[in-house]
This record gives structure tokens, C-alpha cells and sequence, in this order.
């Protein structure tokens, strides 16, 4: 299935939006955001990916590969359907 890059872009934004935000701080849905602020400079990658793929699963079509912490940064591999993309969020 082929989508336009605006459609990917926009499931990016929102893939990047829950991965940022911690969890219980969004008011409207206290399960959206993920724990990974929480835990900061000390999480570990396994810790990371799992937290990430929580903080996905609402939204469809979405999957994260792969995470890893690079430095400063965590690094996703996102899954958009058939399509592969990297996330990068600053911890």
C-alpha cells in the first residue's frame, strides 16, 4: 500500500508526540505518552523499546522495530504500515 509523505509525516508527528510525552500528563487520555521521560539517561534499550511499542499501540499501523540509545538521544525504527522510518527524541 503506497501513502503520500504528508500522511507519513503526520503519523511520524504523532508517533514522536507519544513517545515525548510523559504518560499521565496528557489530561484528555491519562494512558497516552510513554515512560520514557521518566526514566531518562537511565534506561536501558530493552526498557526503551518496550515503553516505546506501549506508548504506540493506540495508534494503527504503527510499530516500533527498533530502539537504542545513542549519547543524548533515543533512536526508533517506526514501521508505518510497509513503511520504515526513524524517530529521534533527546533524553
Amino acid at each position: 500500500m503506497i501513502y503520500n509523505e504528508e500522511f507519513i509525516t503526520q503519523v511520524l508527528e504523532d508517533c514522536t508526540m507519544a513517545l515525548v510525552c510523559p504518560q499521565g500528563s496528557f489530561y484528555p487520555n491519562k494512558n497516552f505518552g510513554s515512560l520514557i521521560a521518566e526514566r531518562g539517561k537511565r534506561i536501558d534499550d530493552k526498557e526503551l523499546l518496550s515503553y516505546a511499542r506501549q506508548a504506540v499501540d493506540d495508534l494503527d499501523g504503527v510499530y516500533i522495530k527498533n530502539a537504542f540509545t545513542n549519547e543524548e538521544n533515543a533512536v526508533f525504527t517506526v514501521m508505518i504500515n510497509d513503511e520504515e522510518r526513524q524517530v529521534s527524541i533527546s533524553l
